[in-house]
C-alpha cells in the first residue's frame, strides 16, 4: 500500500482525520469507563 508522494493532504483534511481519530479514541474511553461503573453497580458486594 505505497501512497502517492506527490498527493499532499490539505490542512482541512488532516484537522477532519484528527477530529475522526480522537471522537473515536473519546468513545472508546467512555464505554470503558461506563463499563467500570456498570460493573461497580450491579456487581458490589
Amino acid at each position: 500500500m505505497s501512497r502517492n508522494p506527490q498527493k499532499r493532504r490539505t490542512p482541512e483534511e488532516i484537522r477532519a482525520g484528527n477530529l475522526r481519530l480522537g471522537l473515536i479514541l473519546l468513545a472508546v474511553v467512555a464505554v470503558f469507563f461506563l463499563g467500570a461503573v456498570v460493573k461497580q453497580v450491579w456487581f458490589a458486594s
